[in-house]
């Protein structure tokens, strides 16, 4: 299946171009997505996800033509 794909914010991804297609396994997770992107486990709890313009945890199911949106979010004072 096929997702368009999209990071925003400070989050930065090697290798990967940002607006792109990325192709996965039929029923790949968000997770089985930070797994393909190399995102390291300690890093994957700080990463919000959208799928579809609606926030999703890490274990929901993408299917094709989904729209990923990954955010990093920033504080300050």
């Amino acid at each position: 299946m096929k997702i368009k794909f999209e990071y925003i914010g400070l989050l930065h991804i090697e290798g990967v171009k940002n607006h792109s297609e990325i192709e996965l396994e039929d029923d790949s997770t968000i997770n089985d997505l930070f797994n393909k992107l190399k995102i390291r486990d300690d890093h994957k709890q700080f990463i919000s996800s959208f799928v579809n313009g609606e926030e999703k945890k890490r274990f929901a199911v993408l299917k094709n033509d989904d729209k990923v949106k990954l955010f990093l979010p920033t504080g300050g004072g």
